[in-house]
């Protein structure tokens, strides 16, 4: 079969390599394994002679779904996860290879979507590897075709599935593709704020929602895509006229910008609906700028951005739960 590959960034993806931290396997979260990998690699430790080891390694969960059916214990000294020895390397790697360890450990940092459209890749910004390329990236990042796999990493695990055409016919998300790449040119318009440009995205977003009400709502959506870019348009001319010695270098606010693209990407407009998107972009920038105020000088406001955005990536990928009951938190004190 042949695959329509989409790239947030090509060149970003495929310069990622692993600069074996350790960090991936020294962190909060449990690391779950399917059903498949939990019996696999049950066989693997009663044929070497250590069902004592299996059984300290790993654990079931209770009611746990095929996809995530046990967790990997931690060691009690750091926290690190069981197989990681002391040269930031994975014992079970070493002993069975790349293909025997679960999907979340063969993929990571990569993050595979699954899409109507092709399969769509991008990155986990709670990567330092990722963090430190994308914090030296000034050109916002941009979204390519292939018809060629990448180099590494197997695809045979996805971290969503997303096919707009299911959805019912009057809801916006039936038009997700376009409109993702209308938030992300908003998210990437430099003429604008951090600030202005989610405040502008989220007028956008109530203004989509009211147009899902009516007939027509393509026709009328394209409309508003018109009047918008050339709200953006005049805004770019506009700077032109007053920063003619733009420096051409990342900053923390460009960082910022390419993480909350990132998120967009991941489609967390289609999976959690496109006012929960504009809430969690405005936790992003919110959390950020909270963390960053006090830094003393340029490189302390990058190095706090950059801990911000490790410390939201993890919740992303690992404890949404509890981040979507801090949007509604933050939103109800407001």
């Amino acid at each position: 079969m042949v695959h329509t590959y989409i790239y947030l960034d090509p060149e970003l993806y495929n310069r990622f390599s692993c600069e074996m931290c350790g960090t991936c396997c020294r962190n909060e979260w449990l690391v779950t394994v399917s059903k498949d990998s939990y019996y696999r690699n049950e066989q693997l430790f009663k044929s070497t002679g250590r069902a004592d080891e299996f059984a300290q390694a790993f654990t079931q969960l209770s009611g746990g779904r095929p996809e995530e059916y046990a967790y990997i214990a931690k060691q009690a000294l750091g926290g690190g996860c069981w197989f990681l020895d002391s040269t930031n390397c994975c014992r079970l790697h070493r002993e069975a290879g790349h293909q025997h360890l679960d999907s979340v450990c063969q993929i990571y940092p990569r993050y595979p979507i699954n899409t109507a459209r092709g399969i769509e890749l991008t990155l986990s910004f709670s990567c330092p590897a990722v963090l430190k390329l994308a914090a030296h990236r000034f050109e916002p990042l941009m979204i390519t075709r292939s018809d060629k796999p990448p180099v590494s990493a197997g695809l045979d695990a996805y971290t969503a599935q997303v096919f707009p055409s299911q959805q019912p016919r009057y809801s916006p998300l039936r038009y997700y593709f376009e409109l993702e790449q209308h938030f992300i040119d908003i998210l990437q318009s430099r003429s604008l704020t951090i600030e202005e440009r989610l405040a502008f995205l989220q007028t956008v977003v109530e203004e989509v929602l009211d147009l899902a009400k009516f007939a027509e709502f393509d026709r009328q959506l394209q409309q508003l895509f018109c009047r918008n870019y050339q709200f953006l348009d005049e805004k770019a001319i506009q700077q032109q006229a007053e920063q003619l010695n733009e420096q051409d270098k990342a900053t923390p606010d460009i960082l910022l910008e390419h993480f909350l693209v990132n998120l967009v990407f991941k489609k967390i407009g289609f999976l959690y609906g496109l006012e929960n998107m504009v809430r969690l972009l405005q936790l992003a920038w919110r959390y950020t700028i909270s963390r960053s105020q006090a830094a003393p000088g340029t490189a302390a406001v990058m190095t706090c951005t950059e801990a911000a955005i490790v410390h939201l990536e993890l919740q992303y990928s690992h404890n949404r739960k509890e981040l979507l009951n801090m949007i509604h938190t933050q939103e109800g004190k407001q």
